[in-house]
């Protein structure tokens, strides 16, 4: 873990308590011992000590405050809507990779009844955030269908079989459709479509997660 997530990181107590001293219970933390939080807010990283240890709860101070940079990205992605219990599975890998934002989008085979908990999302993505490093979360953005998604990135490119190869630019935004592929009346939406130079056949996890890998490292 390179740092513990607390959305009140900077103040000068803080009480740790439940879950959120879970976590330091299991790493056996001591009194006096020294700990790094952030608030995913700021790039600032928060010393404090642990001036306080009881059975269920601790109490920490803050010792300094360090502004720590990190390289930022402001290259999103766009997915239609897959199944919850894969996106959860997907969503470390592409906030590790530094997407800044993934924008989902329920298409024609997206199965309506897959509810998105942008609650539960957002638990992932902070302890997703604490082992990578990263000190800003990944933004997520949720369309009903295509034609809104459209209305407000019309210049969105298609992933598709029946687009082009060709180089992939941070400066696009690419839309990965589900696993059934997009629909005729979707496809006759856009103007720009590309294929991925893949010999096989790409689930959209795998789609996505190699779109970002190959943009960003």
């Amino acid at each position: 873990m390179q740092f513990l997530y607390h959305k009140d990181s900077g103040k000068e107590v803080i009480t740790l308590e439940s879950e959120e001293f879970s976590h330091l219970k299991v790493r056996r933390v001591k009194l006096n011992e020294h700990l790094k939080l952030r608030n995913l807010k700021d790039e600032k990283l928060f010393l404090y000590e642990i001036i306080e240890l009881n059975k269920h709860s601790c109490v920490l101070k803050l010792l300094k405050t360090e502004l720590k940079s990190l390289p930022k990205s402001k290259f999103a992605l766009a997915l239609a809507v897959i199944e919850p219990k894969i996106l959860e599975k997907t969503l470390p890998f592409l906030n590790e990779l530094g997407v800044a934002k993934l924008i989902l989008v329920y298409t024609a085979f997206s199965q309506k009844n897959f509810k998105i908990d942008f609650n539960r999302f957002e638990r992932i993505l902070i302890n997703s955030c604490e082992q990578c490093g990263r000190n800003f979360l990944m933004n997520l953005e949720l369309f009903e269908n295509v034609k809104e998604f459209l209305k407000k990135y019309p210049n969105a490119l298609m992933v598709d079989f029946e687009g082009e190869i060709c180089d992939l630019n941070q400066n696009e935004l690419y839309f990965i459709g589900p696993e059934g592929g997009f629909s005729e009346e979707e496809r006759a939406l856009f103007d720009k479509k590309i294929r991925l130079n893949s010999a096989h056949i790409l689930k959209s996890q795998s789609a996505i997660i190699g779109v970002a890998a190959k943009i960003l490292i």
